[in-house]
C-alpha cells in the first residue's frame, strides 16, 4: 500500500498552473481601483426607492437581467469583498475548463493559459464590479453548470450541495440573454446525447430538472421583458440614423463589429486559437494542402499586420473598419472584411471537421456552440448600443472558441505531449506562451 504523502513543493508542482493565475488575478485585482463609471450609478440605484421597486423599474424600463442586478446592487456597496470574490472566480476559472477537458497536467496548463489569454483589461470597461458581475460571473457560472451537466452524462452523483449551487449559477448565467440561450442549446444537446447513447440520467434527474428550470424561466423573463424594447428605443434615439438602416446594413455591422475586433485588429486569443488549429491539422493530417486551407485566417492576420505596416500602399488591401454610421457598397473597403471573414469561417470550420471527424456528433456540437457565440456577438448589429458596448460582450465567444480548441488539443493530447519533446513542438507552443506574456503585462500595466 503506498502511504507516501506529498511534500509542499509536489503540491505546488502539482498544482502550479492554478496557483500562477491566482497569483496573477491576485495581482489584476490588487491593482484594479472599482467605483468607477455605471458602478456610481448601481451604488446609488436603490437607495431611495428600495431594491424591488428599482428592479421592478428596470425590468420595465431598461432590461431583464433581474437576476445579475439583483446580486450586482448588493455586492456594489461592499468593493473589497467583489476584489476577493472577483479573485476566487479569476482563479477557479482554470479549474472549470481542466475538468471539462481532462485533467492532466498538460491540459491544466492548457486551461491556465487559456484564461490568463482573455484581455481581461475589457472588464473595466463600464465600471469594473459592474461589467464583472454582467459579463464574467455569468460566464464563470455557465461553465460550472456545464461541469455539473459533464458528472450527470458521467453518471457519477450529484449531491444536493451541488443541485443547489449548479441552480444557483443557472440562474444568475441565464440572467444573461447570450448565456441564456448558449445554456438553453447546451440543454438540448445534453438531453439528445444521453438518449441517443441510452445513459441513465434518471438516477439524477432531479438536478438537471433544476437547471433546466431555471434556465426555462430566464428565458421567459428575457422574452417578456419589455425594457428591452424601451432601451433599444431610447438608444434609437440618441441615434436617429440607427433607425434608417435596413436588414442588410444591421447585419453587415454586426459582421463587421466581428470582423473588426477579431481580424482586422487582430485579437490575441484569435491568433493563438488560429495558429493552434492549423498546427493540430498539421499534427494530425501531416498534409501541406489541408495545413495551408487551414491557415487561411493566421495569412489574413499576416495581412492585416505586417503588410499592412510593411507596405503601406497595400494597406488598401487590409482594411481596419471603424463603428461608422454610413457606408458606400461599390467601395472594396465595404466588401473586403466582410471577403475575409467568409474565407477565415470556411477555413475554421474545416479545420474542426478534419480534427473531430471521427467523433461527428461532438463537431456538430462543438460547431453549433461556436456558432451561437459568433451569433451572439452578429446580433449586436441589430441593436443601436453596439457603438457603445465595446469589446465586452464579446466575452462568450472568446471563451466558447478557446474551449473549442482546448477540446480538439485533449483529443490529440497524447501527440501533443510528445510533440512537446521536440524542438519544433517547444517552439510551437512558445508562440501562445509568448501571447500570454504579453496578454499579463499589458492587463496588469492598463487596469
Amino acid at each position: 500500500m503506498n502511504t507516501h504523502k506529498k511534500t509542499a513543493g509536489e503540491y505546488i508542482g502539482a498544482y502550479a498552473p492554478f496557483i500562477l493565475a491566482a497569483l496573477i488575478g491576485l495581482l489584476y485585482h490588487i491593482k484594479i481601483q472599482p467605483m468607477a463609471g455605471d458602478d456610481l450609478y448601481f451604488a446609488d440605484a436603490a437607495q431611495s426607492s428600495g431594491l424591488w421597486a428599482f428592479l421592478t423599474m428596470r425590468y420595465k424600463t431598461w432590461t431583464s437581467r433581474i437576476v445579475i442586478e439583483f446580486l450586482l446592487v448588493l455586492i456594489i456597496k461592499h468593493p473589497l469583498l467583489w476584489k476577493i470574490l472577483d479573485t476566487l472566480l479569476f482563479a477557479a476559472f482554470p479549474i472549470l475548463l481542466s475538468k471539462l477537458f481532462g485533467q492532466s497536467r498538460f491540459m491544466d496548463w492548457c486551461a491556465a493559459a487559456a484564461v490568463l489569454l482573455y484581455p481581461f483589461h475589457d472588464m473595466g470597461s463600464a465600471g469594473w464590479i459592474t461589467t464583472t458581475v454582467n459579463y464574467f460571473w455569468p460566464l464563470f457560472c455557465g461553465f460550472y453548470v456545464c461541469v455539473l451537466l459533464k458528472k450527470i452524462l458521467l453518471q457519477k452523483k450529484i449531491h444536493i450541495t451541488e443541485t443547489i449551487c449548479g441552480t444557483a449559477a443557472c440562474l444568475l448565467a441565464s440572467s444573461h440573454e447570450q448565456s441564456a440561450v448558449i445554456l438553453c442549446i447546451i440543454f438540448l444537446l445534453c438531453a439528445y446525447y444521453a438518449f441517443h447513447m441510452r445513459i441513465p440520467v434518471w438516477k439524477n434527474t432531479f438536478a438537471p430538472a433544476c437547471f433546466a428550470a431555471a434556465n426555462f424561466l430566464s428565458l421567459l423573463l428575457i422574452v417578456l421583458c419589455p425594457g428591452n424594447a424601451a432601451r433599444n428605443a431610447v438608444s434609437i434615439a440618441d441615434l436617429p440614423v440607427f433607425e434608417t438602416y435596413g436588414f442588410a446594413d444591421k447585419l453587415y455591422l454586426g459582421l463587421l463589429g466581428m470582423e473588426r475586433v477579431f481580424l482586422a485588429n487582430a485579437d490575441a486569443v484569435f491568433c493563438v486559437s488560429a495558429f493552434l488549429l492549423a498546427w493540430l491539422v498539421f499534427l494530425k493530417t501531416d498534409s501541406y494542402i489541408r495545413t495551408l486551407l487551414c491557415s487561411l485566417p493566421l495569412l489574413i492576420l499576416f495581412g492585416q499586420t505586417v503588410v499592412r505596416t510593411a507596405y503601406p500602399g497595400l494597406s488598401g488591401l487590409f482594411v481596419v473598419p471603424e463603428q461608422i454610421l454610413s457606408w458606400n457598397w461599390t467601395s472594396p473597403s465595404a466588401w473586403l472584411p466582410m471577403l475575409y471573414l467568409l474565407l477565415t469561417i470556411i477555413s475554421m470550420v474545416y479545420a474542426f471537421c478534419l480534427l473531430l471527424k471521427e467523433k461527428p456528433f461532438a463537431c456538430v456540437c462543438l460547431l453549433l456552440l461556436l456558432g451561437c457565440g459568433f451569433g451572439a456577438g452578429m446580433i449586436l448589429g441589430f441593436m443601436a448600443t453596439i457603438y457603445v458596448s465595446g469589446e465586452r460582450v464579446y466575452i462568450a465567444f472568446y471563451f466558447l472558441l478557446l474551449s473549442a480548441v482546448l477540446y480538439c488539443m485533449a483529443g490529440m493530447e497524447d501527440i501533443l505531449e510528445k510533440k512537446t519533446a521536440t524542438v519544433g513542438g517547444r517552439l510551437a507552443l512558445t508562440v501562445p506562451a509568448l501571447f500570454c506574456l504579453v496578454n499579463i503585462g499589458f492587463v496588469a500595466l492598463s487596469v
